[in-house]
């Protein structure tokens, strides 16, 4: 399968488990990416729909993957709680931590990405990856 099919299936199946509400949306051209760039994303989307359960709180989710002509981007945006990003860890009432911002940093790291993190307290969380990418002329 495609990756936005593999991603819209992992959307859907996280919906079922938690019964949050989740868009998913492709914008841009897909276009085939390195197979370690594709699992990457998709482990992205996965751990940071874990921490979406995890610790915020969240009503609705938006992810979109976006393909553009030098890069890749995936965001994952909640209308939960927040918090803090300069904090190292995220304790939270289901006694979880939030070292998979780490993990997920590390991940991106490792494909010559970057992740950013948009939070404050009240106000929801924006995950957002973006991949550099070679196109094959």
């Amino acid at each position: 399968a495609s990756l936005p099919e593999a991603m819209m299936r992992v959307a859907d199946r996280w919906k079922q488990e938690t019964g949050t509400a989740i868009t998913f949306s492709v914008t841009g051209c897909p276009y085939p990416l390195h197979p370690e760039v594709e699992v990457s994303l998709l482990r992205l989307q996965q751990e940071g729909l874990a921490n979406v359960f995890k610790h915020a709180q969240a009503l609705q989710v938006t992810v979109t993957l976006s393909y553009m002509e030098d890069q890749v981007a995936l965001d994952i945006h909640d209308d939960g709680v927040g918090f803090d990003p300069q904090l190292q860890s995220l304790p939270t009432e289901r006694g979880h931590s939030g070292f998979g911002l780490q993990t997920m940093r590390e991940r991106v790291a490792q494909i010559g990405g970057q992740m950013i993190v948009e939070s404050h307290p009240g106000q929801g969380t924006t995950l957002a990856f973006q991949i550099p990418v070679e196109v094959n002329e």
